[in-house]
């Protein structure tokens, strides 16, 4: 997408209008050639007048000072204008930390491939279709990390998507853990924040318990979802995450995780980006000139008249 500084014309089909003098002038002359030409007396060694021979008095007229300003008239209709390098403004800022389960336990199957492979399956097209997003990704398991910090470097995150391997971060689920450092990543955010927290077992490791870690959640104002695989999440939980604003899901097929992750693009729906060039109309200036031009010419023609 080219966002560089350029001139337009907004309506280039007035382009068309700098022929009409030139059109009318050959039209009214071909008229008036037809009716000389049926009563005129052909005397020898006159040459008959021809459209042709009016060629010459049609380049005077193209020529002419007032047909310049003629043009410069038909240029400002066209609306010429200088429009500046394009301007993105997000109209609806989203930033989304994507939390992800690589304990011991995603590595059991689920539709014939692993937890966790279907997991990053499911997560991948679910970053593909929120390009304006700051996403990044938190891994848990005994510990949790920041593995991609917000970025919209989404190729990166999908990059680090792919190496994700079940007990890389020890053996446990640290599910408040992990809501702690999403948190943590996204303090300051400019956009609206929400946690998408992915898991398949109960918490049974880490420093923070998960009700904790939601009140901080609500606390803060960043909505928190929970996906569930293979289990139906505690009632306690489910109430700790609707105090956040955020939903949970239960999925137990590769097709119910591909569900709840349509669904959760509803929720939080992508950023949206408007792009504005901002434009300086030259048109008004033209019309001026064109005027200033008129003026002189009228001057000079009445000082001829004058002294003559």
């Amino acid at each position: 997408m080219d966002t560089s500084a350029n001139l337009i014309l907004a309506w280039p089909w007035a382009l068309l209008l700098a022929f009409l003098p030139w059109i009318s002038q050959r039209l009214l002359a071909y008229l008036g050639l037809k009716t000389r030409s049926a009563a005129a007396l052909k005397l020898p060694g006159q040459p008959l007048t021809t459209p042709s021979s009016l060629s010459w008095q049609s380049w005077r007229t193209r020529l002419s000072p007032w047909y310049g300003l003629w043009l410069l008239l038909v240029l400002a209709l066209a609306r010429p204008e200088w429009q500046g390098q394009e301007i993105e403004f997000p109209q609806q800022s989203r930033e989304l930390m994507l939390a992800v389960d690589v304990s011991g336990s995603m590595q059991e199957i689920l539709d014939g491939r692993t937890r966790l492979d279907q997991v990053k399956s499911v997560v991948e097209d679910f970053v593909r279709q929120r390009s304006q997003d700051e996403l990044g990704l938190v891994v848990f398991g005994a510990q949790a990390y920041l593995y991609v910090p917000k970025t919209r470097d989404h190729q990166l995150l999908l990059q680090q998507l792919d190496t994700l391997r079940p007990n890389m971060a020890g053996q446990g689920t640290a599910i408040g853990d992990a809501l702690g450092v999403s948190l943590q990543a996204l303090e300051e955010s400019q956009g609206e924040p929400a946690i998408l927290l992915l898991t398949d077992g109960a918490n049974n490791a880490g420093l923070l318990s998960p009700p904790e870690a939601l009140q901080m959640a609500s606390a803060a104002g960043v909505r928190t979802h929970l996906v569930v695989v293979s289990l139906n999440p505690e009632a306690s939980l489910t109430e700790s995450v609707h105090s956040t604003g955020g939903e949970v899901f239960s999925a137990f097929s590769r097709r119910e995780l591909a569900e709840v992750y349509q669904h959760l693009d509803e929720l939080e729906p992508a950023t949206v980006i408007r792009r504005f060039s901002p434009a300086i109309p030259l048109g008004p200036w033209l019309v001026l000139i064109g005027l200033l031009g008129s003026g002189w010419l009228l001057r000079d023609s009445l000082r001829r008249r004058w002294y003559v």
